[in-house]
């Protein structure tokens, strides 16, 4: 039985306020039409619907220019309900306090409903007086449930959103832990052979060596050439086997920046770049352990707060120490406090006799990572 493709949510809510917005824009024009006032009617209707299309369809736009839209959208609709009588106007609202609720959450968002339904209500007041009094609080009743509907699926909607990128946040956590876990165990892995090889056959070489020297006294002619033979083997692999065991002995670079790569895949709406052309060799597991979580914390950090559409990870050899600096270009002017994030870096870098620091610039926003690499190089 051949089934129909899935349906993408977002894009059809976003063509069904378009549409929706198309709809009522006309019907709002046309029950004005021949009027001295249509030319006005009809051009705010196209620029409100301009606007919510622009705002719906490029959500990657930078948030002030979508602010910009918004209120521009805000305009256009409370010059209708000065404008035009009908109450079907107030649909255009709905679709603005959708978007009121995606940009500012839902306290915000429910005090411009209030907003809106109040100047919905001194409009409609306005236009049919007092003699329609009943109407006037049907059509208050009856939008105003409307909004707090509207508002109340956004909010769900906004909640649900949440949650599936705070499961795919953790599922990349995961898998760079994962990552980094797995080169730890096959150091480990390799240490034990090593010592295993070390303490039972190097053990059991030494003995054998020892026995071949005391057969050697016992034998004489063509039994002693063999038994000599026997010892000059034994000590070449005795010999061969010391190698080994300092080879395997020898720890080999954790590949971090493979670990940080599966941190950063698959994150939407953000160029990640990452830089490790300058890294020096991380061997110690703990050292790499707490770089990998402060870049976790960092990145974390740079999408939740961050109105940048760009980072940068970056580490780099200074000698003795190293660096981790993770940088975005999003703007503030606020002063950045310290949260539990950031103190949480703070404490990690300095157990290990490092420092953290961040640094808030007009052109965005850094943190840096100094560990002391020690033995670790």
């Amino acid at each position: 039985m051949r089934t129909l493709p899935p349906i993408n949510s977002e894009s059809a809510l976003t063509f069904s306020g378009i549409l929706v917005t198309l709809l009522v824009g006309s019907r709002v024009s046309y029950s004005v039409f021949g009027s001295i006032i249509f030319p006005a009617v009809a051009l705010l209707c196209l620029v409100q619907l301009a606007c919510f299309s622009l705002s719906a369809m490029r959500r990657d736009l930078p948030r002030s220019t979508l602010m910009n839209l918004f209120w521009i959208e805000a305009l256009c609709i409370a010059t209708l309900f000065i404008l035009v009588p009908a109450s079907y106007t107030a649909i255009l609202s709905i679709v603005w306090i959708v978007q009121s609720g995606e940009l500012f959450g839902s306290r915000r968002g429910t005090w411009l409903s209030l907003a809106c339904l109040s100047l919905f209500t001194c409009a409609q007041f306005f236009h049919l007086g007092t003699t329609y009094l009943l109407q006037l609080a049907v059509n208050v009743g009856l939008y105003g449930t409307l909004m707090m509907f509207a508002l109340g699926m956004v909010q769900r909607n906004i909640r649900e959103s949440q949650l599936r990128e705070q499961t795919v946040s953790l599922n990349r956590e995961l898998i760079a832990t994962r990552e980094l876990l797995s080169q730890t165990a096959a150091q480990s892995e390799r240490l034990r052979i090593a010592r295993d090889l070390h303490d039972i056959l190097g053990h059991h070489m030494t003995a054998l060596i020892l026995n071949l020297e005391v057969a050697n006294h016992f034998v004489e002619g063509k039994a002693q050439e063999k038994v000599q033979q026997s010892q000059a083997l034994a000590k070449l692999l005795l010999s061969d086997l010391r190698s080994t065991v300092s080879e395997l002995r020898e720890e080999t670079p954790i590949d971090l920046q493979q670990s940080i790569d599966r941190l950063t895949t698959g994150i939407p709406n953000f160029d990640i770049d990452v830089d490790f052309s300058n890294a020096p060799p991380v061997n110690d597991v703990e050292l790499a352990e707490i770089l990998l979580r402060c870049a976790q914390e960092a990145l974390t950090n740079v999408l939740r707060h961050s109105t940048g559409d760009h980072c940068r990870i970056e580490m780099r050899d200074e000698g003795d120490h190293c660096t981790l600096s993770i940088s975005d270009n999003g703007t503030s002017n606020r002063n950045i406090d310290a949260g539990n994030g950031l103190k949480g870096m703070t404490e990690r870098a300095e157990s290990n006799g490092g420092k953290l620091s961040w640094q808030q610039k007009e052109d965005g926003f850094t943190v840096q990572v100094t560990l002391p690499l020690g033995g670790a190089r």
